[in-house]
């Protein structure tokens, strides 16, 4: 005689079909994600190579038309490229331009800030004061003049091997000029937060003079040494008439100002940080490239840093 099934084996039939869907599920649930983490990745993939594709041939055309175009005190007016863009100049004061689709530029004149490497020491003091509000802001200038120079001898308010060694760092000074900017966040009496509260015043390429038609705010003030009533006025005087001349930086500031590689000259210096951003609303890759446009013997131009993200 067959047996007569009992409850018992009905409700273990049960548990193992269960059981066995549920692996069942958990399987192609899982199957379900990983195809469809592999078309993101894809996707994500395509994106940013389509991303590299369009900033590389975007900042092609951008060396090309800052080659060609005319070299203002606060842009590059561009005439006769009507088939390559529609752009009619491209600003100087690190103001984001739209150039081909979805491809933002930003180029910014070195003489619209302060350098690290053509050290203006009195205004980089007055910058940190106004910025970092520091005690002693000669602490972290003397620091980053020897952290350059070749010798090993400190300045009263620097700092040269022996005081980092002294101090456990695990560092000592280049004795060359600064390769990355963030190294000044390093020297004696900068810290890497101070340093990010002022890097974008900063620049390390080298300065002609000072231009305050690409300046920022602070950099205005911390360069000519003035207050925030005549920071006023040259703001109202770019707005409603244009670009500043020296004569007329004599009258906002109410003072002569001497002409000096330290002082102003309301001029580019032909040095300058681009940056070519692709994908929007979100950057999907960056271009940084330190450009100078003086021509020598065996180039048009130059390129003097050079990274990518």
């Amino acid at each position: 005689m067959r047996p007569i099934p009992t409850n018992h084996n009905r409700g273990s039939a049960s548990i193992l079909m269960v059981f066995m869907v549920a692996v069942l599920l958990t399987v192609g649930l899982g199957f379900n994600w990983l195809v469809k983490e592999h078309l993101k990745a894809a996707e994500s993939l395509k994106n940013k190579t389509e991303a590299i594709v369009m900033a590389r041939s975007a900042y092609d055309t951008l060396i090309y038309l800052l080659l060609n175009g005319k070299v203002m005190p606060r842009e590059v007016v561009l005439s006769g490229f009507d088939e390559m863009t529609s752009l009619r100049k491209l600003s100087l004061d690190n103001t984001a331009v739209p150039l081909d689709g979805d491809v933002n530029v930003r180029i910014q004149d070195s003489n619209g800030l302060l350098s690290l490497n053509t050290l203006n020491a009195e205004a980089m003091k007055r910058l940190i004061t106004r910025l970092i509000q520091m005690e002693n802001p000669a602490v972290p200038v003397d620091s980053v003049r020897d952290w350059t120079d070749q010798d090993d001898l400190a300045r009263l308010n620097g700092a040269e091997a022996f005081f980092y060694r002294k101090e456990g760092r695990s560092y000592v000074p280049r004795n060359y000029a600064l390769q990355y900017p963030e190294e000044f966040g390093f020297v004696r009496g900068m810290s890497p937060e101070g340093y990010e509260r002022i890097r974008s015043s900063l620049t390390l390429l080298p300065t002609t003079g000072f231009n305050p038609n690409t300046a920022p705010d602070d950099v205005i003030v911390s360069a000519l040494d003035i207050d925030e009533e005549a920071l006023k006025r040259i703001r109202a005087y770019r707005e409603e008439v244009g670009a500043i001349t020296e004569s007329a930086l004599q009258v906002l500031t109410g003072r002569r100002i001497s002409r000096t590689a330290t002082a102003a000259s309301c001029t580019p210096s032909l040095y300058m940080d681009v940056k070519v951003s692709a994908g929007q609303p979100k950057s999907m890759y960056s271009i940084y490239a330190g450009l100078s446009l003086r021509q020598s013997n065996v180039a048009p131009y130059s390129v003097i840093y050079w990274r990518e993200e």
